[in-house]
């Protein structure tokens, strides 16, 4: 086993020499500290000849011989203070801030500048995951939010790792460290390496970039350097047309609709089949999320009211939904096929405990990649120019109804949203049939002021 690495660095006395030696020159003599391999030097305003010099003096730090002159034995008592004070500063630093001593913070400590972090050596990424413990524990975001966050959170850090970006260890950078050029660096990682989109960065981006504003308050980084990261989230392109082909969001046309159930009915692999009927009951039962397919059990169903009641996952708020009839012939085929169990659709095992959230979270990701793998086959079949997957049954079912006629406020509802806010932001874009209908209302009345 070798040597433990010292946990801050002592100092020592060179003379500054250099090219050829000269007897007879006087050489300043500089104060030296060796960190993480870098030598940070600071001269002190003393002069001596090399004869006049031991450096071995001190137990290695040096000091001015006798030969020196009268003033060898103060100018010594000089040379000692200052490096016994550097020393005890850095100290002192390193037990009130461990393991944060930089080659900079050195060099700040010999130019006797007033040495503290603003960031109080705060690790980014515990900040960023302290700052969504506390939306989680208010109720702020949903756990999917959560989850998704701190799963960013360690993508963050193999980011840090992969790339020799971190500085005070391997995956950690210091809050004070974050900048513009570095989120750059991870956008174009994630968009290189982890084949991202856009949209998953900028979820990605979220919790991060709304910590630094929290951090900006507390004065933990500079404003002006917040204000230049609340930048980076990345724009959409913008639409040329309003073609159903050239939305960021994916939904089936009435057309397409029609080929998902010919391909249904014409299908001979059962596990196929039955994903089909659930991404076609999502999209009857008002767009209900993935999630709440998966966790879906018989007792929230009435079929005599024809409703569905049930806790949303990703709200924690209960919400009634309507069923239609082709909702209810789904159900009904389920029934039938029924084991006796508490799941309407065999997704999840009974002894798992939907209340824990990091196990709910896997499974999730689990089943969706499983039913999504199956569904872009699908897609595939039918000639989609985009992945199928359970989600587009939810956005399916907001075009249709918004195209419809449906009110934004009837279909935010419907959907389970916080506030009509959420769904004008996701849907407003889908309207150009409704749009259309809502003129023409007014094309009577407005025929009289003709020219």
């Amino acid at each position: 086993m070798g040597r433990p690495k010292r946990l801050y660095p002592l100092g020592r006395y060179r003379l500054r020499i250099r090219g050829r030696v000269d007897k007879e020159k006087l050489y300043l003599i500089e104060l030296e500290y060796t960190w993480n391999r870098q030598v940070i030097r600071r001269g002190m305003n003393i002069f001596s000849r090399i004869d006049d010099w031991n450096q071995n003096a001190n137990q290695g730090r040096g000091a001015v011989r006798p030969s020196y002159g009268p003033e060898a034995k103060r100018i010594n008592g000089i040379l000692l203070a200052r490096v016994d004070k550097i020393d005890s500063l850095l100290a002192e630093y390193q037990q009130k801030f461990p393991d944060q001593l930089t080659c900079e913070l050195i060099n700040d400590f010999l130019q006797d500048k007033p040495v503290t972090r603003a960031d109080k050596g705060k690790d980014l990424v515990e900040f960023v995951q302290e700052r969504l413990d506390s939306d989680y524990s208010r109720n702020r975001i949903g756990r999917s939010r959560y989850e998704n966050g701190k799963s960013s959170l360690n993508i963050f850090k193999m980011f840090l790792l992969s790339t020799n970006r971190g500085t005070y260890k391997p995956d950690g950078i210091y809050v004070g460290d974050l900048s513009v050029e570095l989120l750059d660096e991870y956008i174009e990682w994630r968009r290189n390496i982890k084949k991202n989109s856009d949209g998953t960065i900028n979820h990605a981006l979220t919790p991060i970039l709304k910590a630094c504003s929290y951090a900006a308050e507390l004065k933990m980084i500079d404003v002006a350097v917040n204000a230049r990261i609340q930048d980076m989230r990345i724009n959409p392109k913008l639409l040329l047309s309003q073609d159903d082909s050239e939305f960021d969001d994916k939904n089936l046309s009435a057309e397409e609709l029609h080929k998902l159930i010919s391909y249904y009915q014409d299908c001979r692999e059962p596990r196929r089949r039955e994903f089909i009927e659930m991404f076609l009951f999502a999209f009857h039962a008002c767009g209900l999320r993935i999630v709440d397919i998966m966790t879906l059990q018989w007792n929230h169903i009435d079929f005599n009211k024809r409703e569905l009641r049930k806790i949303m996952i990703k709200t924690n708020k209960r919400h009634v939904i309507p069923l239609s009839e082709p909702a209810i012939n789904i159900l009904k085929e389920w029934k039938i096929k029924s084991t006796g169990g508490k799941y309407v659709f065999n997704l999840i095992k009974e002894d798992i405990d939907i209340d824990n959230d990091e196990a709910l979270y896997k499974l999730r990701n689990n089943v969706t990649k499983c039913i999504n793998q199956s569904l872009v086959v699908v897609g595939e079949q039918i000639k989609l120019n985009f992945n199928l997957t359970m989600h587009v049954a939810r956005h399916t079912f907001a075009v249709f109804a918004l195209n419809k006629g449906l009110s934004m406020s009837v279909v935010s509802r419907l959907l389970g949203h916080g506030s009509t806010d959420i769904t004008e932001k996701v849907y407003a874009r889908f309207l150009p049939e409704t749009l259309s209908s809502e003129l023409g209302r007014l094309q009577s009345d407005f025929s009289k002021f003709t020219l």
